[in-house]
């Protein structure tokens, strides 16, 4: 098999992620020329090492580039705390790789990076529009990680006499009034990053049709965080206040919530594509999981869907072989077989991709390809960010307020307070 050629020479600036688009097919490749900084026809590549995406994982995952290219790809974890630590320290020391995974550029490593944009390749891969740094594009993703899905129980639907997911606010509102009757925790919730992230991704698919590119809104002086949010402030303090989001769920960890919902104890829970994984390692339930995503009030349904693209990598320049490092991203982001691998892992999706999944990952995969559009979360990414950094901790902050009695209004000042003065 062969892969599409790659240009040498380095070109300049940007962010990427593609819009997703169906799965691209393309194989191996033709040999590069070696890197200057190592041996011979070796491409170094830091990656982000886990549990399960270990060096034995990663060494794996590119052995069929090495076969087919007779290049050698080292694999390396960070050296600090976390790639996205590490990078940035490399950079200044002199000993950055060739290849980044797991992280994406912002305003001081852009210039250190390849604008992928003109690679036909690149042009086909998830979220690619979507993370663009002006018109450039300097990250390529395998996937997504979907954010606005709420997994339910069907058994307490059922003894709640609920039909079928419900598909504007009222009617979810009504839901959680019944699943409290029938004697279950209606919605689960956490403490720590959980709770504004919860909120955020519930809301998502009513905001962004409300408000496209809200972010965008809000850096250009034509919206503020706090009317954007409101609404969902009033919701989630009405929720709270009848009972149906427990206040001292707060105090919960997010693993404690996620056992919670495990057990049976819980009718509705809100959280992202990851949490796949999370039940796949639970084993049997003494339930059915279903998903659906987050009513679209007053919209169309279903709504755009609060996304991130999942597995990432970036390019620095200045490398002795950039041919090769371009060969083995446009291998890690379309080939079948290595695509497939990293889907495998962590609650990543591609939308129209066809590969083995449970029933709960048939589900989520399901609401990707039916999502009118992906769209940036929290901050925002690319192009779509708004004027200040540090939003989701501070979003977390005012969604707990609203716990202890903060009113929905008084919550929208404090957050666009906050914006006002980190501008």
């Amino acid at each position: 098999m062969t892969m599409t050629s790659t240009n040498r020479g380095s070109k300049a600036r940007g962010a990427a992620l593609a819009a997703v688009v169906p799965l691209l097919l393309v194989a191996a490749c033709s040999s590069g020329s070696g890197s200057a900084e190592g041996e011979d026809g070796e491409i170094r590549m830091m990656v982000n090492l886990t549990d399960n995406l270990d060096q034995a994982y990663w060494e794996q995952l590119v052995k069929p580039f090495e076969d087919e290219t007779g290049l050698k790809v080292k694999i390396e974890g960070p050296t600090g705390k976390s790639v996205a630590e590490s990078f940035p320290q490399q950079l200044a020391a002199g000993t950055a790789p060739d290849v980044i995974q797991s992280i994406f550029p912002d305003d001081d490593t852009a210039p250190e990076l390849i604008d992928l944009g003109g690679e036909a390749w690149a042009k086909g891969t998830p979220m690619f529009d979507e993370y663009a740094m002006g018109d450039a594009h300097y990250a390529v993703g395998v996937g997504t990680q979907t954010q606005s899905l709420i997994y339910y129980n069907k058994t307490a639907f059922e003894k709640a006499g609920i039909s079928g997911p419900p598909t504007t606010w009222d009617e979810l509102t009504k839901d959680l009034g019944a699943l409290e009757k029938a004697g279950y925790t209606p919605m689960q919730t956490a403490g720590d990053f959980q709770t504004g992230l919860q909120l955020q991704q519930i809301y998502h698919p009513t905001l962004n049709q409300l408000h496209p590119k809200w972010q965008t809104a809000v850096a250009d002086d034509k919206l503020s965080v706090g009317d954007a949010y409101q609404p969902a402030f009033q919701m989630y303090a009405d929720w709270i206040e009848a009972g149906y989001v427990g206040k001292s769920d707060v105090g919960l960890s997010p693993s404690q919530a996620d056992g919670n919902f495990t057990a049976g104890k819980v009718g509705l829970y809100t959280n992202g594509s990851w949490f796949a994984a999370s039940l796949d390692k639970a084993g049997d339930l003494p339930f059915e999981v279903g998903v659906f995503p987050p009513a679209a009030d007053g919209q169309a349904y279903p709504g755009p869907q609060g996304a991130t693209m999942a597995n990432p990598y970036m390019i620095r320049k200045g490398i002795g072989d950039e041919d090769g490092a371009k060969q083995l991203v446009e291998y890690l982001v379309t080939d079948a077989e290595a695509v497939e691998a990293q889907l495998g892992s962590d609650g990543v999706f591609r939308k129209g991709a066809e590969s083995k999944q449970s029933g709960v990952d048939a589900q989520i995969q399901g609401i990707l390809d039916d999502a009118p559009a992906l769209v940036a979360v929290g901050e925002g990414q690319g192009n779509v960010r708004l004027p200040a950094t540090g939003f989701n901790p501070k979003f977390t902050e005012v969604a707990q307020s609203l716990y202890t009695g903060a009113a929905p209004a008084d919550a929208a000042k404090s957050i666009d307070q906050w914006v006002d003065e980190n501008r």
